[in-house]
């Protein structure tokens, strides 16, 4: 497949609430000489100069950005035995020294391995802290230890879902750390020994980071917990003020924020994932302070990435678009796809962006637009880079999850194509096209008449090339797409002189996915106008595009009448467990599952069925049409049998997660259902199938209930920490008849570190080691019930063949 990304041609004394800062300073540890994430009076490129790698070591992974004092890099990396922090020379890359952390954090659940938190160095120590909570410190000279504490077993600190990851600073000598314990959120410890020399703050810690500030003239550590916002002195751990921020824990709102300083005691704090506010702190003559909020704005959301302040402007990432808004009232003022999602450091009057693909963007600092000076390409895409970048000596530092990187800025102007991924195109009908409008006087009208001798949407060229085509009146055009994964937009490219937006691509021949527009950057896509062929599901209500040698189902088709089944509703009522007030209460639930009855059924005839238990009920039988499906194909090819379409507890919410679900069939609907109906009541005639969670729901029932399930269907298994080849490593071997289906371009994050289709084929290749032999398999398609009911029929005549 081939990604779309435009053209792009490119050319290669401040304070802190008070604080001077020397402009040559070193990039000691977390965003910078003063935990900004700027350095207001240095300077980068200047009006004809660009970018260059000046070396390139390989590391392991890790979130770690570097720190820069002197001739040493420090950075902290994952390695098979251990994690490490280690130095590297800042003339050459060679590595000086590394000191072992202990265990390595592997990472899980879409989590790359390695650590989180950035290193600091002050005075001759480096301190850090690793993903299993072990706060350190090394000498900078040698790596040599100095002393070690462990913020879970010695502090009481909870560790987060994806590990300890807050950043260490120093401030007024102390070392200070956010800890996570109960009643001890914040702590500080004495950089000499590691003794903790006080605590405070309550509220969880999860990614969160402190800064230092001086607000009204009075240095101070600035912390947040998942409820407030503290202002700290140093030495003592005082309060000097506190504020319940109201944000929320979600993973890009309040469980990641860190404060960003915004001139004059304010703070702007990412502290819900679909919104942001300012603080303004102030003290009166006695040094008492109040906080009150200025504002609250969505124009910068949904995002990991800390924004930087520079000159009353603050800019950051919102979802996956560089955005600047005015610090003063929280008014965008411009929005850019290009360079792409990324972390931004600011130097001077310039932004720095490290994109998470790899490339590494300068552009000026400015409300007017984005405004690009250079960039290079650093790191290969997959290699993915979650750091910000650091600054020190007229030199930038960047990392990947396997290198680090010193950049240089070279003094001969430079002018060079930095990326074209059109240059294919020139050789096909689409980039002939494309050059007829380059060369007409009257563009518009070339692409009026182009546009109207097309037939179907989008425009298909030979067995395996698509061209996405929007037209109309945008400021900007995005797509989202099976193809390119999941938190992913790409940018359209305008045609210049037109309203004509596309992307183009290469796929199979027999491919099938979902996509969607993303107009003028609207929070939600929506379908392709010119496709009558609609797709909902991941991205919403979008499009769905089938290639030339995909085969429509004919099995979803209305059966004839004499070949219909009846679908009967069973409800029962049952008692659940449920947290109220962090207390746990029973109360009653009503349940409902509808079963299918297949054409001839009679209750009162000795025929005995098998039967299946279909995890995702209510989206199967009102989106994937499979109860026509089950006609069609009963009598046909599959043996006649009782389907159990498992409905959620509310109508159109969410399936029942895969343990209780599982707990649910075992004891309550399968012994019932053995009762009602004339069932095979044994394992070696019942089934469990599923798609997403209840696939994953679906192969678990197989494993660990082999004596109520035998005959195991899965489609695009959501496999996210269900390690199912790990569970049939120690599983007893059983018989089973197992189908599993998923898509080329099946769930995934790209910039991240999970995909649902490689988890599935893992799990394919552990079922055949265990001796299994699955039908189905991987096909070129996407995720979703647009695509999981053409393969439906597959999966069961698999699991009951018509003898």
């Amino acid at each position: 497949m081939f990604r779309m990304n435009g053209l792009r041609i490119a050319l290669f004394g401040a304070a802190l609430f008070g604080l001077a800062l020397n402009a040559s300073a070193d990039w000691p540890g977390f965003r910078g000489p003063d935990t900004s994430g700027s350095v207001p009076g240095g300077r980068l490129l200047g009006d004809r100069s660009s970018l260059e790698i000046g070396w390139k070591v390989p590391i392991g992974s890790g979130y770690s950005s570097p720190a820069v004092v002197g001739n040493r890099v420090v950075v902290m990396f994952h390695g098979d035995e251990h994690d490490f922090v280690g130095a590297f020379d800042v003339e050459s890359g060679e590595e000086l020294w590394r000191h072992g952390l202990g265990k390595p954090y592997d990472g899980h659940d879409g989590s790359h391995d390695g650590p989180i938190a950035t290193p600091l160095i002050a005075g001759d120590h480096v301190f850090g802290l690793g993903g299993w909570g072990e706060l350190f410190a090394v000498k900078l000279a040698d790596g040599s230890p100095v002393w070690s504490t462990h913020l879970a077993d010695d502090h009481g600190g909870r560790k987060p879902h994806y590990g300890f990851s807050t950043s260490p600073i120093m401030v007024d000598g102390v070392l200070i750390v956010e800890i996570g314990a109960e009643d001890k959120a914040i702590a500080g410890f004495n950089p000499k020994s590691g003794e903790m020399l006080w605590s405070t703050g309550s509220g969880k810690v999860e990614y969160q980071s402190p800064i230092a500030a001086v607000i009204d003239g009075k240095p101070m550590v600035v912390a947040v917990s998942s409820t407030h916002l503290y202002g700290l002195e140093a030495q003592s751990g005082k309060t000097l003020w506190s504020h319940e921020h109201g944000g929320d824990e979600r993973a890009m709102g309040g469980a990641s924020m860190v404060p960003v300083p915004a001139g004059d005691g304010r703070l702007f704090l990412m502290n819900k994932q679909d919104s942001s506010s300012m603080v303004q702190v102030k003290a009166d003559k006695e040094l008492d302070y109040k906080v009150d909020e200025l504002w609250s704005s969505n124009a910068l959301k949904s995002s990991y990435v800390t924004p930087v302040y520079h000159d009353g402007h603050l800019y950051g990432i919102s979802g996956r678009v560089l955005t600047c808004i005015d610090a003063g009232s929280g008014e965008r003022k411009w929005r850019s796809r290009e360079p792409g999602d990324g972390f931004i450091t600011v130097i001077g009057d310039q932004l720095v962006v490290m994109t998470k693909p790899g490339t590494l963007h300068v552009a000026k600092a400015s409300p007017d637009g984005y405004q690009e000076l250079a960039s290079v390409r650093l790191f290969p895409e997959d290699e993915h880079s979650w750091s910000e970048t650091a600054f020190s000596g007229k030199h930038l530092y960047a990392r990947s999850m396997g290198e680090l990187a010193r950049i240089d800025v070279a003094a001969a102007a430079t002018a060079a194509v930095i990326e074209n991924e059109y240059a294919w195109l020139g050789q096909t009908e689409f980039g002939a096209f494309l050059q007829e409008v380059q060369q007409a006087g009257d563009k518009q009208a070339v692409v009026d008449a182009f546009m109207a001798k097309q037939s179907s949407f989008p425009i298909i060229e030979g067995p395996d090339l698509a061209h996405f085509v929007f037209q109309g009146d945008a400021e900007d055009v995005g797509i989202v797409s099976d193809l390119i994964g999941f938190r992913r937009e790409d940018p359209m490219v305008k045609v210049d002189g037109t309203d004509l937006f596309f992307y183009s691509a290469r796929l199979e021949p027999d491919a099938a996915v979902s996509y969607g527009f993303i107009e003028a950057y609207a929070d939600q896509p929506g379908p392709d106008p010119r496709n009558e062929h609609k797709s909902s599901g991941l991205f919403g209500d979008v499009s769905r595009l089938t290639m030339p040698a995909w085969d429509a189902p004919a099995h979803t088709a209305e059966a004839p009448a004499g070949r219909q089944g009846t679908l009967e509703s069973v409800t029962w009522e049952r008692t659940v467990t449920r947290q109220v007030d962090g207390e746990e209460k029973e109360e009653k639930q009503s349940r409902e599952v509808k079963v299918y009855l297949p054409a001839g059924f009679s209750a009162g005839a000795d025929k005995r069925y098998p039967t299946l238990y279909y995890a995702n009920g209510e989206a199967a039988l009102d989106t994937g049409m499979m109860k026509n499906t089950l006609d069609n194909l009963i009598g046909e090819s599959m043996e006649a049998a009782i389907v159990v379409f498992v409905l959620p507890a509310e109508e159109g919410g969410r399936a029942d997660p895969p343990p209780a679900l599982l707990e649910m069939l075992t004891k309550e609907i399968v012994p019932m259902i053995d009762e009602k109906f004339p069932t095979m009541a044994e394992a070696g005639h019942r089934g469990i199938a599923g798609v997403s969670g209840g696939g994953t729901a679906a192969l678990l029932g197989g494993i660990n209930h082999p004596d109520v399930f035998s005959r195991v269907g899965s489609q695009s298994a959501q496999l996210f920490s269900v390690p199912i080849w790990d569970m049939l490593k120690t599983a007893e071997e059983q018989p089973m008849l197992v189908y599993m289906n998923w898509g080329r371009y099946d769930l995934r994050s790209p910039h991240e570190a999970w995909d649902m289709g490689a988890n599935n084929a893992r799990a394919w290749d552990a079922m055949r080691d265990k001796g299994y032999s699955p039908a189905g398999g991987e096909v070129p398609e996407g995720f979703g019930w647009a695509i999981w009911s053409g393969r439906t029929d597959d999966m069961l005549q698999a699991l009951f063949p018509r003898m």
